[in-house]
């Protein structure tokens, strides 16, 4: 059995205690495809506004051109942001260059995009910058990303060759841990993903599964998560599981689907239903 902990260890704030989030930041997990403007404006008024430092990772393309003619900003700048910084590298020393760490101390948001989610590992993992990366969280700062950039966010590197063959206990490599005991898949639905997961957590029976489809995004703080987007999240949760081989003698639903404004509680472990407001 694969470790569901990182090695890339998170620091937690004991306010709300649970085994997954416990930062004073929040994050935007996406999982790929078009990004609704509404997440956009989420991550904005997180951070403060459109004129606040944001540092792009792009890292997980490997269209190297794409990123030198700075292509890549346009998601942001043409929704009005204004301070925007890029840093990329193949190279983990160069990821500690002391320009790169000054960026992040004065950042008050990250974007990862999407690709490899592999190689934003090996290019950031155990680094100084990747220690940035936590104290940004730490002082509540905002991380948002997409596709690869919502894989990495995990505790494990969901993807690759254990897409291959489902039924081999792979052993899935470390990711950021910024949600700590917590598999993130993407572009779920929409890439017939939608069993990958289940696999992963029979293997890792102390991880909680989250799959995200397309346009699609978790919304996390501290004690929960909530679903915003076009589409729908699946919860994967090995404790359901065991609760219902003690009901039913076998695991009949192996995923739950939440929708956009519901709100899963990381403490409880349970979907919160929807609060409408009295006129």
């Amino acid at each position: 059995m694969v470790s569901s902990i990182s090695v890339f260890a998170q620091s937690t704030n004991g306010d709300h205690p649970n085994p997954f989030f416990n930062s004073k930041g929040k994050l935007i997990i996406i999982g790929g495809g078009n990004i609704p403007d509404s997440l956009f404006s989420f991550f904005a008024n997180y951070i403060g506004g459109k004129d606040q430092p944001v540092v792009y990772i792009p890292t997980a393309t490997t269209d190297e051109e794409f990123i030198q003619k700075g292509e890549h900003l346009l998601k942001f700048s043409s929704r009005g942001f204004t301070n925007l910084a890029t840093i990329h590298t193949r190279n983990k020393k160069e990821a500690d260059d002391p320009k790169n760490i000054a960026l992040l101390r004065n950042a008050k948001g990250l974007y990862f995009g999407g690709g490899d989610q592999d190689l934003i590992a090996a290019a950031y993992g155990g680094t100084k910058l990747y220690d940035e990366f936590i104290a940004l969280l730490d002082r509540g700062g905002v991380i948002m990303g997409t596709s690869a950039g919502a894989t990495i966010m995990g505790s494990l590197l969901i993807g690759g060759d254990a897409r291959k063959d489902l039924t081999k206990p792979y052993a899935i490599q470390p990711a950021f841990s910024f949600m700590q005991n917590t598999a993130i898949d993407q572009h779920v639905l929409a890439r017939n993903r939608q069993f990958d997961l289940i696999p992963v957590i029979e293997n890792n029976p102390n991880t909680l599964g989250v799959g995200l489809d397309e346009s699609t995004a978790m919304i996390v703080e501290a004690g929960k998560f909530k679903i915003c987007g076009l589409s729908y999240a699946m919860i994967y949760d090995s404790a359901d599981w065991l609760a219902q081989k003690k009901q039913w003698g076998r695991v009949v639903k192996p995923f739950k689907m939440m929708s956009s404004g519901e709100v899963f509680n990381l403490v409880t472990r349970k979907i919160e239903p929807f609060v409408i407001a009295a006129d």
